[in-house]
């Protein structure tokens, strides 16, 4: 039978995975049970529940056996302010958010106080980037196009050409002190 109650206790270690849920119409809290999951062979997919939440169960009749089935939402654990009909995302406790917006095909990721990394063999952007900040970059850079500066590049040396001049080895005879130079043949 379906029966609604209150999240008492999170499992871990070999409980991990399980919660006890309290049933106050009956004064019963369960034993462990299975908390719900939308994976969990090969792919496996982890949402914490949290104590307090309210959930929906599938039980025996003598609340001994059975599943927390959902996580439902109530008055005091309400959506998020971007879910709506056309949204999907997540909102972690610490107030970092990720989710998508079909409607405005807008995929958002909200982490002021988080650091984000990806990590991947090669990754591909397709599209106009703007970056915000200050940026570092490590390793081999390779560009095709015009590259433009508004601001100063300072760098320990620069090679240009088919030729490979740079930009210390490179002189001009003087012809005198303020006389225009004349290239090198």
């Amino acid at each position: 039978m379906l029966r609604l109650g209150i999240i008492s206790e999170i499992g871990e270690g070999e409980n991990m995975g399980y919660a006890r849920v309290s049933f106050d119409e009956n004064g019963i809290v369960s034993g462990w049970l299975a908390m719900p999951s939308m994976a969990t062979r090969t792919t496996k997919h982890w949402v914490p529940v949290e104590v307090n939440a309210q959930v929906a169960c599938l039980m025996d009749e003598n609340c001994e056996q059975g599943a927390i089935v959902l996580v439902l939402w109530s008055d005091e654990d309400t959506p998020p302010d971007w879910a709506g009909p056309d949204t999907m995302g997540v909102k972690f406790a610490d107030g970092t958010e990720i989710f998508y917006d079909a409607k405005t095909h807008k995929l958002t990721v909200n982490a002021p106080d988080a650091d984000l990394s990806i990590k991947c063999k090669n990754l591909t952007v397709e599209g106009d980037i703007s970056i915000k900040g200050d940026t570092t970059l490590k390793g081999e850079i390779s560009a095709e196009g015009d590259l433009s500066v508004n601001g100063d590049i300072t760098a320990n040396e620069v090679t240009a050409g088919q030729l490979g001049i740079t930009l210390t080895g490179h002189k001009h005879p003087t012809a005198g002190t303020g006389a225009p130079s004349t290239p090198i043949p």
